[in-house]
Order: C-alpha cells, then structure tokens, then sequence
C-alpha cells in the first residue's frame, strides 16, 4: 500500500470515529471508549505525517508548514474541549469545532500534498516503500500498551489544568 493511500484511509478512519462519537449519547461509557480511540489514532496520524511523510516531502515547505500549523489547531482545539466537561452545555459546539478543523484539515492535506505536489520527486517505489513504514508504525503504536497509557495520561493532564 502506498503512503496517499494510507493516509487517506486514516482519515476515513479518523472522520469514522468523530462519526460515531457525535452518535453516541453524551456522557456514555461508549462515548467515552471512542473518544479514547480518537486520541490514539489521532497521535497515531500525527506521528506518521510529521515522523516520516512530511520528511518525505520536505521539497514542499510550503505546504508542510501550513500542514503543522493545521496541526497545531487541532492540538489547540482538542484542548478546549479536553477541558470542556461533557455536561457543561457549550460541550457540543466544542465538540463540533474540534470535529470541523479536524476533518478540514483532512480534507486540505488530501488536496495539497496528496498526491504531492509537483515539485517533490518520489517515485513509486519510494511511496510503496513509504506507505509500507508509515503502515507499520501505526500497527506498532496502536499495538502499544504504553502509547495508550501515555496517550490517556496527556488527555487527563489537560483535563486537569
């Protein structure tokens, strides 16, 4: 499988979980176990886009740049509603905003960089080769008992600030 392809299937995943999340009743355990799943996946997205896509299209800086910059309003955003509990009743327009930079960022990166713009050179080869370490590591990841741990610990920590 090749790195667009990867990518463009996590964020299926990644708009699935969000899906599924807005259909869960609030304050659910199951609404709860999902929310659990989105942070790890996201972290997972994250780590595999800056560890070893956007390396891979270093020729593209421009994009890159505004790619981490969108990444970094996720993080912003998803600390808001971290800190929002799920009783309090703007929790739903909170949710709403972390869902809609989310998938807009989704949607940007698949226009902008995938398939990378022309003047990033990768041959197929090299996206085969991509795709198969970015796949890797995110079954590495979520197979991690300590990425969970670490992942659940970061979210209670914004919780609590």
């Amino acid at each position: 499988m090749n790195a667009y392809d990867v990518l463009k299937e996590h964020h299926v995943v990644l708009k699935g979980l969000g899906r599924k999340i807005s259909e869960a009743p609030v304050e659910s355990e199951e609404r709860h176990a999902l929310f659990d799943d989105m942070l790890i996946e996201l972290d997972i997205h994250f780590r595999i886009e800056d560890d070893l896509y956007y390396p891979a299209l270093k020729r593209a800086a421009k994009l890159i740049a505004i790619a981490h910059a969108e990444h970094r309003q996720v993080v912003d955003q998803l600390s808001v509603l971290l800190k929002t509990p799920q009783s309090d009743p703007g929790y739903p327009d909170e949710w709403n905003s972390f869902k809609t930079v989310l998938e807009a960022h989704a949607d940007e990166e698949e226009r902008d960089l995938i398939p990378a713009p022309p003047e990033v050179e990768i041959s197929d080869a090299e996206l085969e080769e991509l795709g198969e370490e970015m796949a890797a590591m995110m079954e590495r990841y979520r197979g991690s008992a300590l990425h969970r741990l670490r992942t659940r610990g970061r979210a209670a920590l914004v919780r609590s600030l």
